[in-house]
């Protein structure tokens, strides 16, 4: 895939070496160490005031029972990672914010994905609070799973309008040129 021709504007960042891609698409996959669950576990906090009749009903959720999807990523996004490992890039009123190999699980556990949207893999922002993530919840289909955008405030698998479908394929999803909130007008 040739991807200076994907985009009409681009911000790239220095590529990621296959043995970075390799450690990487591993890495990704793995279930929380322990080190993760005690950091999870460090940022939660009761988000109502102690005055807040819902405060007494908050419980904070067990990352030790997440399960990150251990299924590979598609071929296309590790070329696109090998071309620049993040950055920023945009066609017509389609804008991505790409993680870096470091970014994915980091946004990952941040957001508390496996908690809200299992099966969700966050690869890149919108530029609007919006995540664009891979739907790993069923294997592939010639080697790419669905693209799907959510609201980082609201993500939820059950929700009719918490989340949409972008495209197929990550490189549709790419090619793109509307706007990620024209899918919910």
């Amino acid at each position: 895939m040739d991807w200076e021709t994907v985009f009409e504007w681009k911000q790239k960042e220095p590529r990621a070496s296959k043995a970075v891609l390799k450690r990487f698409n591993s890495r990704v996959r793995q279930q929380l160490s322990a080190t993760e669950i005690r950091r999870v576990n460090r940022s939660q906090q009761n988000p109502f005031p102690q005055t807040d009749r819902l405060h007494a009903t908050y419980r904070p959720f067990d990352p030790s029972a997440w399960v990150v999807p251990n299924r590979p990523l598609p071929e296309s996004y590790l070329s696109f990672l090998g071309w620049s490992n993040g950055g920023q890039f945009g066609n017509g009123d389609r804008w991505f914010q790409m993680f870096s190999t470091r970014g994915v699980r980091e946004m990952l556990l941040a957001y508390a994905l496996p908690q809200y949207m299992p099966g969700g893999m966050p690869f890149a922002f919108n530029g609007g609070g919006v995540f664009y993530l891979f739907d790993m919840r069923h294997p592939t289909v010639k080697g790419e799973y669905p693209i799907v955008a959510a609201s980082a405030g609201y993500l939820n698998w059950d929700a009719a309008r918490a989340w949409r479908l972008v495209a197929t394929t990550f490189i549709e999803a790419c090619n793109g040129t509307a706007a990620i909130a024209d899918l919910w007008e």
